[in-house]
C-alpha cells in the first residue's frame, strides 16, 4: 500500500497535467468569450477589400511590400510569396502585454497565427487562422483550449489581441488601398 501511495505520487509529480482538466471553450454570439471570432468551431478573421484599377502585379506587390514593413517580429515568416497566383502565406506573431494590477497577476503572451493573403480580379482576401498560445518553452496550445485561472485576465488578453488583429487588418488595408506611389 505505501509504495502504491509513493508511486502516486512521483506519477502526480511528473505529470504536470494532473488535476488539470480540458477547457471547454466558451462560445458566446459565435464568439470565443463573446471577442474573438469563431468559424467551424476555430478563431479566424478574414477581411476583403476592392482596391480599384489595380494591376494583379501592383497589387501583390503592395501587399508584399506592407507584409515586408508590418510583419518583422522575430519567428515571423512568409513561407509562400508567388507573384502568378497572387497567394502570400505565413505565420505571424503578436505580443500581447497584461500589466499587473490588484485583481491581475499580469503578463507578456505570445501568439501565433497563419496569415493568408491573396491576390485577384483588384481585390485581396485576408485570412488569420490557426491562432495558438506560445507558453513556456515555446509549446503552442491552440486558442481555442487555452486555460487560465483567472477569467478576468482571459477576457483581457483576448480583447487585447483581438484588437491588435483587428488593427493590423485595418493597417493592411490602408497600406495596400492607399498606396502612395512616388
Amino acid at each position: 500500500m505505501r509504495l502504491f501511495l509513493i508511486s502516486l505520487f512521483v506519477v502526480c509529480l511528473v505529470n504536470t497535467s494532473y488535476g488539470v482538466g480540458e477547457c471547454p471553450p466558451v462560445i458566446t454570439n459565435g464568439k470565443l468569450y463573446g471577442i474573438l471570432p469563431i468559424v467551424n468551431q476555430r478563431v479566424s478573421y478574414s477581411d476583403v477589400a476592392d482596391c480599384g484599377a489595380v494591376s494583379q502585379a501592383d497589387l501583390f506587390r503592395r501587399v508584399r511590400l506592407w507584409a515586408v514593413q508590418s510583419c518583422h517580429a522575430p519567428g515571423d515568416t512568409f513561407l509562400l510569396s508567388d507573384k502568378e497566383t497572387g497567394d502570400l502565406v505565413g505565420r505571424v506573431s503578436q505580443v500581447i502585454t497584461l500589466p499587473r494590477s490588484e485583481q491581475s497577476a499580469g503578463g507578456v503572451y505570445t501568439f501565433q497565427y497563419n496569415f493568408v493573403i491573396e491576390c485577384t480580379n483588384r481585390k485581396y482576401r485576408a485570412i488569420i487562422t490557426q491562432l495558438d498560445v506560445l507558453e513556456n518553452g515555446g509549446k503552442a496550445t491552440p486558442i481555442e483550449t487555452y486555460c487560465q485561472k483567472n477569467e478576468a485576465d482571459l477576457r483581457a488578453i483576448y480583447a487585447a489581441l483581438d484588437g491588435q488583429i483587428r488593427d493590423r487588418l485595418a493597417s493592411l488595408q490602408e497600406g495596400v488601398k492607399n498606396y502612395k506611389p512616388f
